[in-house]
């Protein structure tokens, strides 16, 4: 007699959560070199960009304007137009406080407001996925561990870690 498996339906939250996880896994293998993500890109603004401090972007599915850099902030609002103008003045807005919502964003440049509503399922004022690296020297030697992981509200969960 066959035997059938009864699958689980699950909602396409909880699978684009699954798939983050296990993204998050497969991004912190051993196989990579995360001390080479680590080292940084960008320099300048009183800001180190690196790779791997971008591990909240795939994490979450949105950019956080008030820290993604320039180049970045335009990739995400490239959908609504104006990017360029509308990046710059992030930046310029972040630059005296942080912005509280999107809908604070849409206030305070109520020009591109549109623009905004066409990119708002790609970004946010907060972000949900970290990456933390904790590096510990003693003489010679040296040891690292990087961790990935997920807040949501109040709860922290651990996604990955590795040791380096």
């Amino acid at each position: 007699p066959r035997t059938t498996t009864k699958r689980k339906v699950i909602t396409a939250a909880d699978q684009a959560t699954e798939q983050t996880e296990h993204f998050a896994q497969l991004f912190h293998s051993s196989l990579l070199d995360a001390e080479s993500l680590a080292v940084p890109t960008i320099v300048g603004e009183g800001r180190e960009e690196s790779a791997l401090k971008y591990i909240g972007l795939w994490g979450s599915g949105d950019v956080n304007i008030n820290t993604a850099p320039r180049h970045v902030l335009e990739a995400a609002l490239i959908y609504g137009g104006d990017e360029v103008t509308i990046a710059e003045e992030i930046i310029l807005l972040r630059r005296e406080e942080p912005i509280e919502s999107i809908n604070d964003l849409k206030t305070a440049l109520p020009r591109y407001a549109d623009s905004i509503e066409k990119c708002e399922k790609y970004i946010a004022t907060e972000s949900k996925v970290f990456s933390i690296k904790i590096t510990a020297t003693s003489g010679a030697a040296k040891a690292s561990t990087i961790i990935a992981v997920k807040r949501e509200g109040n709860k922290v969960e651990r996604i990955a870690a590795i040791n380096g």
